[in-house]
């Protein structure tokens, strides 16, 4: 074959290049007669709500109210998810509230998340603008901002809200179709690719109204409403999870394995009969939920002397068990059927290269950050070598930031830095913000401490060291203790991220092998 430039190899070029025009062209058209399709489509979308009980290990623990509308150049879909939590005797309300604005064709125009009820208030906005940019701006309490952050994502990306009415409008509820979607997550500030699998049919008898019964003192179903669904089988959350839903687009029930199951009904007995049975109980069961209670206020610390820990995880089969292998693998973790193996000094895997694209958008973030740029270089100052200055950024914030463990403890790096003191989640997030602004590849993470009291909710630090390296800046434990068992990466630890996850997971300690 001849090489340099020749008429030859010019024509060549000019042959591949239009090719690929013609596949971007097809591309485009086939996109935009999709959107057309789901617009046309989205134009029998009725407004409406739907009310569940949310439930951890089959007893109700909160509720969810979701809601659509058609606007006069879209939809807007609301949820707000209520959880009740232990605290003294008594229980209070931490709620999520989102909204999502979409196009006629179902894409994202914005989006707005705000969390509230106990601990600083959080705000998140996103805005998808016509260059298929994303743009996030985030602010905690007082005005403590995180961003912008900004990335590029895919016109037709989603949100996990966003599926069920995808999925229904874009054609997609035949039992035996597999389709694809990039999703957005907002914790990570990056985009993967979600497989969806329609598994199944059924038919569904859901209370639409309640009526009084005063002979059981309680809200019991008066009229119900026979419901066609599909179940889509996906790990959108971030862990695997069956959805049932109607040829609408509207949710009908879900299960995420080893988290939160989602059940509907009429409004007075998912919200009157479970407020009127919470204020008659004790909240004391509560407590052994997963995830339930923070790590930090349980007066338990983490031993970090083994090497190795073994947990069999109780998967409800071996496909879930197959499922949860994107969730809890990687890192210092590995699933193998229903074993999962936690090591202390990490094991290798991914090369940094590997390991830096893994980050997302929002490793940019810290860079950019002067205050922590300086206290980065204030940290290692003395440091030789990498691993000296993942050390020294450990024992830094471990001993100059203090532990807040009250219900307004700060959440972000920055303000975390500000304060000298924050909680569990804003320790984490400021060991990986200090880190990266030291070139070292690192991600805050959430999940679990196992021990034999109970399942404890907890946030902690990755550090690439030529593998990934669990740091506990709370502790000041590094490597962190074995017991952590990570589920999420760039979420929080609070039960309203954390619960959907690991509500009801069960993890039954093996004995290591020596």
């Amino acid at each position: 074959m001849e090489v340099g430039i020749t008429r030859r190899n010019i024509g060549r070029l000019l042959l591949l290049a239009w090719a690929v025009m013609l596949a971007w062209l097809a591309r485009r058209q086939f996109a935009q007669e999709a959107a057309t399709t789901t617009a046309e489509r989205t134009r029998r979308l009725e407004p409406g709500a739907q009310y569940f009980a949310v439930l951890a290990e089959g007893r109700q623990i909160g509720q969810l109210n979701l809601a659509a509308d058609t606007l006069v150049d879209g939809v807007r879909l609301s949820e707000q998810f209520v959880l009740d939590l232990p605290v003294g005797d008594s229980t209070r309300q931490l709620a999520r509230g989102q909204q999502y604005y979409l196009s006629r064709a179902l894409r994202l125009r914005s989006f707005t998340r705000r969390v509230f009820g106990i601990g600083p208030g959080e705000r998140l906005d996103a805005t998808l603008g016509a260059d298929s940019i994303l743009s996030l701006s985030d602010v905690e309490g007082e005005g403590e901002t995180t961003g912008p952050l900004r990335f590029r994502v895919d016109p037709d990306a989603i949100l996990p809200g966003m599926l069920a009415y995808r999925a229904a409008f874009g054609g997609h509820l035949r039992v035996g179709e597999r389709f694809s979607l990039p999703l957005i997550e907002l914790g990570a500030g990056a985009i993967r690719r979600l497989e969806i699998r329609v598994a199944a049919e059924s038919t569904f008898v859901v209370p639409d109204s309640a009526v009084w019964d005063s002979s059981s003192a309680a809200w019991v179903p008066a009229t119900t409403d026979t419901v066609r669904a599909w179940r889509l089988d996906h790990d959108a959350p971030g862990a695997p999870t069956h959805s049932w839903v109607d040829r609408g687009g509207a949710l009908v029930r879900q299960e995420t394995d080893g988290g939160l199951t989602l059940v509907r009904s009429a409004f007075e007995i998912v919200g009157n009969n479970y407020r009127r049975g919470r204020k008659a109980e004790s909240s004391a069961w509560r407590r052994a939920i997963p995830g339930m209670r923070a790590l930090a206020t349980a007066g338990q610390l983490p031993d970090a002397s083994v090497p190795l820990r073994q947990f069999l995880w109780g998967a409800d089969s071996a496909a879930s068990a197959a499922g949860a292998a994107r969730q809890l693998n990687g890192g210092r973790q590995s699933l193998r059927g229903e074993t999962l193996t936690v090591w202390r000094d990490g094991v290798d895997g991914e090369s940094k290269a590997e390991a830096r694209r893994g980050l997302g958008a929002a490793a940019e973030l810290a860079a950019a950050d002067e205050e922590i740029r300086a206290a980065a270089k204030r940290a290692v100052d003395h440091a030789g070598t990498a691993a000296d200055s993942v050390r020294a950024l450990t024992r830094w914030v471990s001993q100059q930031i203090a532990t807040d463990l009250g219900m307004t403890a700060v959440g972000t790096a920055g303000g975390t830095l500000r304060a000298r003191r924050g909680g569990p989640d804003g320790k984490a997030r400021l060991l990986a913000a200090l880190a990266l602004a030291s070139g070292i590849p690192a991600r805050a993470v959430s999940g679990i401490a196992v021990l034999p009291e109970g399942s404890f909710a907890h946030s902690w630090t990755e550090l690439w060291q030529g593998r990934w390296i669990a740091a506990d800046p709370t502790f000041g434990q590094l490597p962190a203790s074995t017991s952590l068992v990570r589920f999420s990466i760039g979420e929080r630890s609070r039960p309203v991220d954390l619960l959907p996850l690991v509500a009801s997971a069960r993890f039954l300690p093996l004995r290591s092998p020596r």
